[in-house]
């Protein structure tokens, strides 16, 4: 649509005042960096709520599927978290991700496996260098949730929830990543990036009438 913000601002100052084109362009570029990223926010902001949501889907799948949780959440020795690591480090599935240029980018396509002794609740944890951290045992969803991380999301954002439902639907079953997308989405976790920027006529069209709401004249 536009190469820059200073298009968009240019475009939009064609038909709205300089102070309402700076907002369209800064609406603009927000826009292109959730796009290319996969990251709503600066910050982490969202880890807490997509904690939640992962924890309660286990749950309601343990519920529903007792035999296959079982099979599919069975706690993992070493030697086979090692196996599941390489199992998923060597699929196409993941190989895919982490060449996708949209909402995820820097994949590490080679990652590596280090044994680690963590405090708390921490249960595994992916390196920027390309590295998954893991205890001795491990549940396979830690595993597939770090490799949602190492295939190029950090944060646990639009891009990783979107990613980690795929990883799992692949992995874990189809049932399991459909209970995982619908406690995202309850508490309201956006899954896909939406590719949509307004036009400055349909964004000024909708800052009318969002004015007019406000001053009570709808």
């Amino acid at each position: 649509m536009y190469n820059s913000s200073t298009d968009a601002y240019q475009m939009a100052a064609k038909i709205m005042s300089h102070e309402y084109a700076n907002k369209y362009a800064n609406y603009w570029f927000k826009k292109q960096k959730v796009i290319k990223t996969g990251k709503a926010n600066f910050k982490d902001s969202t880890r807490g709520k997509t904690y939640s949501a992962e924890f309660s889907a286990v749950a309601k799948f343990h519920q529903q599927f007792p035999e296959e949780h079982a099979k599919k959440f069975k706690r993992l020795n070493w030697k086979q978290s090692t196996a599941y690591f390489k199992k998923i480090a060597k699929s196409k599935t993941y190989k895919d991700m982490c060449k996708k240029t949209d909402a995820s980018k820097s994949g590490k396509s080679t990652p590596s496996l280090e044994k680690a002794h963590f405090r708390g609740a921490t249960a595994g944890q992916a390196t920027w260098y390309g590295s998954m951290r893991l205890a001795e045992t491990n549940c396979p969803y830690t595993i597939v949730h770090e490799f949602a991380h190492l295939c190029g999301n950090m944060h646990h954002d639009i891009g990783f929830r979107r990613d980690v439902i795929k990883l799992s639907s692949r992995f874990l079953g189809t049932a399991f990543a459909k209970i995982l997308k619908g406690e995202f989405k309850k508490s309201k976790l956006k899954v896909t990036v939406s590719q949509h920027i307004m036009t400055p006529e349909k964004w000024i069209e909708s800052v009318m009438r969002m004015e007019k709401i406000r001053e009570g004249k709808i």
